[in-house]
């Protein structure tokens, strides 16, 4: 499961594989929907953050029809997880047979255990026609929120990173979004799909409108298209965009440092 940036490299290599095997696009295509799996089921709010966190640090702006997010388990009589962006155990077995990174009791050293604390559970998240950057910020926000919640090696990174997008989401007014049912957790409640979708629509058009000053600044007339590049600003784009380059940056520190003996 770890270092982030490892595992996010070998889904993105296989993915490649299969597209020159196949000789068919894999990444924007709109007839695929790349569903990436993350070990260890995120509670309520951390699944919000994952969510968020995907769609704003993609390279690709997405406007979603509730339609889009409908799946083989969203109405399944043993699943029933809804149409959302985030779905918990969406079929198939779970493996725990992966490197757990922990740190020893003096806080500093790590300690590997060959496989993960939890017995059961994923986290999801459907990216549609994703892309090769959406895999590696999932891979890095997951990691980050599962430590926090399970006290692994990052768990204090991830507890920081929380922190860091709640101020972002309350700087730009979002912060209510978090408390949208942006996955279900336990018996459908009333209503819950179409909450969650009003959360996806308020987070939607707030960013296609940062997306409208960005191209009027530059000159460029808006599309209307279904999706468009996410262009970096100075608003909630730009912000997130470093937020997620800075914590990819440190891991990255930390972990050569762990391979060369240091203390993290």
């Amino acid at each position: 499961m770890l270092p982030p940036v490892g595992n996010a490299g070998a889904a993105i290599l296989l993915l490649d594989c299969i597209e020159r095997f196949t000789g068919s696009a894999l990444f924007g295509n709109r007839e695929i929907q790349i569903q990436v799996c993350s070990p260890g089921r995120l509670d309520a709010r951390r699944s919000a953050l994952l969510a968020i966190g995907f769609y704003l640090g993609s390279d690709t702006l997405r406007r979603y029809a509730l339609g889009d997010l409908e799946t083989t388990v969203s109405r399944d009589m043993h699943y029933r997880r809804g149409q959302r962006l985030v779905i918990y155990d969406a079929g198939g077995d779970f493996e725990r047979g992966f490197e757990w990174w922990e740190r020893s009791g003096n806080g500093k050293d790590r300690l590997i255990r060959p496989q993960l604390p939890f017995e059961t559970g994923r986290s999801d998240l459907l990216t549609g026609n994703g892309s090769r950057l959406d895999i590696e910020n999932i891979n890095l926000i997951a990691t980050l929120l599962v430590h926090a919640k399970h006290k692994g090696f990052w768990s204090k990174l991830g507890e920081q990173f929380e922190e860091d997008m709640q101020c972002l989401l309350d700087r730009h007014l979002l912060a209510g979004l978090v408390s949208a049912p942006w996955v279900r957790t336990g018996e459908a409640e009333r209503g819950g799909d179409m909450k969650f979708f009003s959360a996806v629509q308020e987070l939607v058009a707030y960013v296609f409108e940062e997306s409208v000053r960005v191209k009027k600044k530059s000159g460029i007339l808006f599309s209307t298209s279904h999706e468009i590049p996410a262009r970096s600003s100075r608003g909630i784009l730009h912000e997130m965009q470093s937020l997620l380059q800075e914590y990819r940056t440190e891991v990255v520190r930390q972990s050569r440092l762990l391979d060369k003996g240091g203390h993290t």
